[in-house]
């Protein structure tokens, strides 16, 4: 007969797997080193990629790069990509704790790799941080490895449309951080296009007239789903709730 004391060290012994999720610039290497220890093992592949960029030499200022730069440092992201998956196969094989840092803009994919955990044994749990476009927007033209507008946006877009269905899939073991309180719950795509579309060069391709209207078409899609978004203020954890849940969560 299984004692109840049994089923409980098994599954306080159970390995961990923490994911991260939120747009760029939403703050997660900050916020999660205040929640998680440091000890855990974080696979992240643009940690990957950046270490792969300088030891080449071309440094992280993608948005400078010229074509034959450009074409490297694609070349570099594969490998970044297979490093990540090793390191995660190592980590998950030994049954090691892990963080799985990532956007969470593709749910199918993230949730897939939550299944494979669990089935190896892992007990896991989302910490998911919320800011504003205009947030998301300001922080990215500020970094070196600064992504083009239209990518901010639209991994903005997904991450929050995926926000019920991460909720729905975690349980209580999923946590929602407000880590832009003051953030205007409003959005005005003649601003944004204003003061953050011409921040960020491009790689000098040029597009043709049906191209342009493809992406001028995906761009006000995005804009709209943005402001339906804003308008449905969902619910957050405090940072004090998500401290105790995780602590929690990790013994």
């Amino acid at each position: 007969m299984i004692k109840l004391l049994d089923l409980l060290k098994e599954v306080t012994n159970r390995p961990k797997a923490i994911f991260l999720a939120g747009p760029a610039g939403s703050g997660k290497t900050f916020v999660s080193a205040q929640l998680i220890p440091k000890t855990i093992n974080v696979i992240n592949v643009d940690d990957e990629y950046e270490e792969l960029l300088k030891a080449a030499g071309l440094g992280t200022k993608i948005a400078d790069f010229n074509q034959d730069q450009l074409s490297q440092a694609a070349k570099l992201m594969g490998r970044a990509q297979k490093a990540t998956k090793e390191k995660y196969a190592q980590l998950s094989g030994a049954k090691q704790n892990i963080i799985i840092d990532g956007t969470g803009a593709a749910s199918k994919p993230l949730l897939k790799k939550k299944q494979e955990l669990e089935d190896l044994g892992y007990d896991t749990l989302m910490l998911m941080l919320w800011v504003s476009p205009y947030t998301s927007l300001e922080r990215n033209a500020g970094r070196d490895r600064a992504l083009p507008p239209s990518i901010v946006l639209r991994t903005w877009k997904d991450v929050n449309s995926n926000i019920d269905t991460y909720k729905n899939a975690f349980g209580e073991k999923f946590i929602l951080i407000n880590n832009d309180p003051k953030a205007k719950l409003e959005y005005d795509p003649e601003y944004v296009n204003n003061n953050f579309f011409k921040t960020v060069k491009g790689s000098g391709k040029q597009y043709s007239p049906e191209e342009l209207a493809k992406k001028k078409a995906e761009i006000e899609a995005t804009n709209n789903t943005i402001k339906q978004l804003l308008q449905q203020t969902p619910e957050f954890t405090s940072i004090e709730d998500a401290k105790n849940k995780v602590n929690t969560f990790l013994r």
